[in-house]
């Protein structure tokens, strides 16, 4: 199972949902959804956008359980 750990980086970072929605142009739903882990599919765009603005790799927000 793939897990979303988007919302431990954040918290790590000191940057909130809103703040990445902001600066990435995703809707904060989205964000919310992948923050708590209730998604199931996410598109490269979104990966690459989250990436780029949290100068982070793929499996810093994606782990495997």
């Amino acid at each position: 199972m793939i897990k979303v750990t988007l919302g431990a980086l954040l918290d790590e970072k000191g940057i909130s949902q809103n703040q990445l929605a902001k600066d990435t142009g995703i809707s904060v739903s989205t964000l919310r959804n992948l923050a708590h882990n209730r998604t199931t599919r996410v598109s490269f765009d979104i990966l690459e956008k989250v990436c780029q603005r949290l100068d982070c790799g793929i499996d810093d927000i994606l782990a495997m359980e």
